[in-house]
């Protein structure tokens, strides 16, 4: 994986500028908006819904998640506070996926209509091509964890994914921070088994590098789950970088395994 991949995604500099204004007109917009807030473990958006709103997380943790045929569960995105979601709701009459609260999620909100109204502003519209890039640039990070690196590399990534996103926001400044997912969320949207996260996590611990303490991340080492997230070889493991999982026929954890919300 480019180990430059967790940087910020740099403005056309002929752009730049315009970027910035039409993001902050963008966001001074929702702030002036309705707000509402939905519950832990409520869904806030769904397929059902016609015309759904785009939202701006203004507190909490959601994500997004479909359920495929067999019952198993996908997350397809995590979304932190000062996201915006929902930008294709412009366009889209249904949303694709469902939008869950992780914890109690306040979020002001637009409808479609003045969404398009508002990208009448060119600032406003080049703005919404910027969040666009920027989110695409998440799920294709996203993408080549799945695809190119074992467990260890992908919760290496993850954590470093969120890392980054909150200090983006200015909602981080040390090494620590508050991620209220569980071990089975995790494991959704890694393409994982939650004997393979609480294994790989509890490994990360003995290893210096990450200790979780609940919801509580707390990163020891940087440069070094950096270069994890990068690609570099695991010697412990024949899988490294082969996309292999382990299957839902793996012994139950033992004692001893990472407490990071289990259920």
């Amino acid at each position: 994986m480019d180990r430059s991949a967790n940087r910020a995604l740099d403005h056309n500099p002929v752009a730049a500028e315009d970027v910035l204004s039409g993001s902050r007109l963008l966001r001074r917009a929702f702030l002036e908006a309705p707000q509402r807030t939905a519950a832990r473990e409520t869904i806030i958006l769904s397929p059902e819904l016609r015309g759904p709103p785009v939202l701006l997380l203004r507190r909490g943790l959601a994500y997004r998640s479909t359920t495929l045929a067999n019952g198993a569960r996908a997350i397809v995105d995590v979304f932190l506070t000062g996201d915006i979601v929902g930008i294709e709701h412009a366009v889209a009459a249904r949303a694709a996926f469902e939008l869950w609260a992780a914890d109690v999620v306040t979020y002001s909100f637009l409808s479609p209509g003045k969404l398009c109204q508002l990208m009448a502003n060119p600032e406003i519209a080049l703005g919404i091509m910027a969040l666009t890039a920027e989110q695409q640039r998440w799920r294709e990070q996203h993408i080549v964890a799945l695809t190119r690196l074992n467990a260890r590399g992908r919760i290496a990534a993850f954590v470093l994914e969120i890392y980054d996103r909150l200090r983006q926001h200015q909602l981080v400044t040390g090494s620590s921070f508050i991620l209220p997912l569980t071990q089975e969320q995790i494991a959704d949207h890694l393409g994982l088994t939650m004997v393979h996260v609480s294994r790989t996590l509890r490994r990360l611990r003995e290893e210096r590098l990450v200790l979780v303490d609940r919801q509580v991340i707390i990163i020891i080492d940087l440069a070094g789950l950096r270069r994890i997230a990068a690609g570099d070889a695991d010697p412990f493991d024949e899988t490294a970088g082969a996309g292999l999982v382990e299957t839902s026929s793996e012994m139950p954890a033992r004692d001893g395994d990472v407490p990071l919300s289990p259920q």
